[in-house]
């Protein structure tokens, strides 16, 4: 077990990162959706969250849940014995923009489906993202497992940059990073 005093300095050189990245909320650990809720609701309460402007609070907060849901839905499980999806959730604010940043494990078989599908959306233009949604929407049989895309091209449609990054670890697993910005203009 770490020392009192390393466990004061490992968090005091946490915080200082945090404050050096920005960093106005981070978790780390298995998502379910009560998790989601209450990161939410800290979220909604934190103070450099709620001084946005309320068109980019809300591209913000529906980012969150939507990648979120992702995580919860989507990800992996750790050792393949349970039900819990682990997985990190950042939000960072600087003076033009927030940051969105998750990150969960995947299984090797789906990435290069759900990069297909990043690559494709990424391309699209707001009108076009709005388009595909609509079409989406009317087309699809939606289930509880699979939203056909429909979070990934809300993110999109959200946000104004999004870039990903696959880490495979071992021959069953990857780990999936996203990372999201929603400019503090783009409400305005």
């Amino acid at each position: 077990m770490v020392e009192t005093q390393d466990n004061a300095s490992l968090l005091y050189n946490w915080m200082q990162e945090c404050e050096k990245e920005n960093i106005v909320l981070s978790f780390k650990g298995d998502f379910n959706q009560d998790l989601v809720n209450a990161i939410l609701l800290l979220a909604e309460r934190g103070q450099n969250i709620q001084n946005g402007s309320t068109v980019v609070r809300a591209r913000v907060f529906s980012i969150m849940v939507e990648c979120m849901q992702n995580i919860r839905k989507y990800g992996a499980v750790n050792d393949g014995s349970g039900e819990l999806k682990p997985g990190i959730v950042l939000v960072c604010r600087t003076t033009d923009s927030y940051s969105l940043i998750t990150g969960n494990l995947v299984l090797n078989e789906e990435v290069a489906s759900l990069k297909a599908q990043i690559d494709k959306i990424k391309l699209l233009n707001k009108e076009e993202l709005k388009s595909l949604h609509k079409s989406v929407l009317t087309k699809t049989e939606l289930s509880e497992k699979s939203g056909a895309g429909l979070g990934l091209i809300s993110i999109a449609r959200k946000s104004d940059a999004m870039e990903y990054q696959f880490k495979q670890l071992d021959d069953k697993i990857s780990f999936y990073s996203v990372n999201i910005t929603v400019s503090i203009n783009s409400g305005t």
